[in-house]
């Protein structure tokens, strides 16, 4: 499921760099493989169900209870900025969902915003391993992408600046030269590639989920698919793990960029 980041969470993410401030040339290509499926669980499977209730619900109380005392916040393999990492894990969950600010107890947890972001986290039922942990599992499931091919080619084309939006394919897309149809310019399949435009492009000030976007390929050419096309290769990540008692409770919140 594609990720979305509501308005009132844009304090929570890193913006990506407009498109016009890209440059379209050429780049290594930048592999992506599937990632290893978590074996199934039933007993993890129930808690996921029961979460997917809560949040129904939007059961604070009852959200709570499932938060491990070993909970992290995490952003792009960092503690978040507004968390405390020695601090109450729960009150880091609840700062990371808006149900706190500032380290404060003001409760704004029925904002709608905040709880679609633990809808989208459990409406996808594929989980992967926390990198070699095959204790701790984590959704919603992004590819596997050659890293230092990613960080070469996001120098090339934003410079020191590294928000670039990458999507990924594992099965063969094809890019035309208009949105929504027109002549196909490539296809590709098995990697990642950059975000250089969007249709319907935003004005300033407005919220306008885009129809489709312009991808970079490796030549420095571009083409234009559907955004359901592709997967966002970044996307936050709900974590898993079993407690003291052999319960599974939310040990991980991720932000990625």
């Amino acid at each position: 499921m594609r990720p979305i980041v509501p308005l009132a969470l844009a304090f929570l993410t890193l913006t990506a760099v407009p498109a016009a401030a890209l440059k379209k040339t050429p780049y290594a290509e930048v592999k992506v493989t599937a990632p290893a499926p978590f074996p199934a669980d039933a007993a993890l499977n129930a808690m996921r169900k029961q979460l997917a209730g809560i949040v129904a619900r939007k059961d604070a109380k009852a959200l709570f209870a499932l938060v491990s005392p070993d909970f992290v916040w995490t952003a792009d393999g960092e503690p978040a900025e507004r968390s405390n990492p020695d601090g109450d894990p729960l009150q880091n969950f609840k700062i990371a969902f808006g149900f706190a600010i500032g380290g404060k107890d003001d409760k704004i947890g029925n904002d709608e915003a905040f709880w679609v972001l633990l809808e989208q986290a459990v409406s996808d039922p594929a989980l992967t391993p926390h990198g070699g942990n095959s204790a701790i599992a984590c959704g919603p499931v992004t590819a596997e992408a050659d890293e230092d091919a990613r960080d070469a080619a996001t120098e090339k084309i934003a410079g020191e600046d590294e928000g670039v939006e990458w999507t990924y394919t594992l099965k063969e897309i094809a890019l035309t030269e208009k949105p929504a149809g027109g002549r196909t310019v490539a296809k590709a399949a098995n990697v990642a590639l950059p975000v250089v435009g969007r249709y319907p492009a935003a004005k300033e000030g407005e919220d306008i989920a885009p129809s489709f976007y312009e991808l970079l390929l490796p030549s420095g050419k571009t083409g234009w698919i559907d955004v359901d096309g592709v997967e966002a290769l970044a996307a936050d990540r709900l974590c898993y793990g079993k407690d003291k008692t052999g319960a599974w409770k939310i040990t991980g919140y991720e932000q990625n960029n």
